[in-house]
């Protein structure tokens, strides 16, 4: 028992350390007040027929840059279709629900000029509207900034850190036609994980950036979907979610239980600073972010259970 607490405490400290390493290193897409002329193709990918891209599109029309054109790919519709009708210097893709803001064009352009960037990834910031998405989106922030030190995500070239977000992805076009990575992996998964571990694997420079305001997701509740989220931040690998519970949610409980009081000072505090510094960089309210993260966990908990049961059922019909 004494080992298995201590694993939890190991575990604790390296992810608070990866947090801290997020949190001064600040991964947010920042504002440089440069302006440009490139044409930009943006491409408003829709995710079933009820999604309604009209909120985006006035946010836009709203945007401090007038050379673009705008393509809305259905959700019955490839997005090699989508690609080929672009006529731009650079493909922003866009989910539906997201909404931008003034400079985000201006500001992707830069950020891909100065870095000589093939794929800029950025992730949106939520809005929570109610107890349920209260309790459930700041998840998948959370694990991400536990787990991953963003700004590596430019400065090595090892897989293990391809990380993105499918919200909002910038592309050189030049360099996504030529290398025909649509035709590379499943459409399923374009312009997800599998093109950027690809990217990476022939060495194309890729990065991602929280929105900062920039980008915001507003979408319908989908428990299905946000299991499946959560799940593909461990690679959908089983035993590694399984072992992430045992020592995030499962650990503290033990921990809690064989402590004293007063030895808690640390495993409680270390949690309490990474909520709010997660906060802070998702510009969530850090208050309710440590208020709910008893819950949080427990839904944590049902949600990759949930995707790991999705999975699971998922594989078995495909063998069958």
């Amino acid at each position: 028992m004494i080992i298995f607490i201590y694993a939890v405490l190991v575990f604790l400290v390296l992810r608070f350390s990866v947090t801290l390493f997020n949190f001064l290193s600040n991964p947010k897409l920042g504002y440089y007040g440069k302006h440009f002329t490139d044409k930009v193709s943006i491409i408003i990918s829709l995710s079933d027929a009820n999604d309604d891209p009209s909120a985006l599109v006035t946010s836009i029309e709203a945007q401090d840059y007038s050379n673009v054109e705008i393509i809305v790919k259905k959700y019955t519709e490839t997005s090699r279709k989508a690609v080929a009708e672009s006529t731009g210097s650079y493909i922003l893709f866009l989910d539906g629900n997201t909404i931008i803001s003034k400079g985000l064009i201006n500001n992707l352009i830069y950020r891909v000029k100065v870095f000589d960037l093939d794929l800029l990834s950025i992730i949106p910031n939520r809005k929570l509207n109610g107890l349920l998405s209260r309790l459930v989106y700041p998840l998948g922030d959370f694990v991400l900034l536990n787990l991953l030190p963003l700004r590596l995500v430019r400065l090595s070239t090892q897989q293990i850190f391809a990380a993105t977000n499918t919200a909002c992805m910038f592309f050189k076009a030049n360099s996504y036609k030529k290398n025909n990575w649509y035709e590379q992996v499943d459409e399923k998964d374009l312009d997800g994980i599998g093109i950027t571990g690809l990217m990476k694997q022939m060495k194309f420079k890729t990065e991602v950036l929280l929105g900062n305001t920039f980008v915001y997701f507003n979408e319908r509740m989908n428990l299905d979907k946000v299991s499946s989220q959560l799940l593909l931040a461990f690679g959908s690998n089983i035993l590694a979610v399984l072992i992430y519970l045992l020592l995030v949610i499962g650990g503290p409980v033990v921990v809690l239980l064989n402590f004293e009081p007063v030895l808690l000072v640390l495993p409680v505090g270390l949690i309490f600073l990474s909520r709010v510094m997660i906060s802070f960089l998702t510009a969530q309210n850090p208050f309710v972010s440590v208020l709910l993260h008893p819950i949080q966990m427990v839904m944590l908990l049902v949600l990759l259970l949930k995707g790991l049961w999705i999975k699971v059922l998922t594989s078995g019909k495909h063998k069958l």
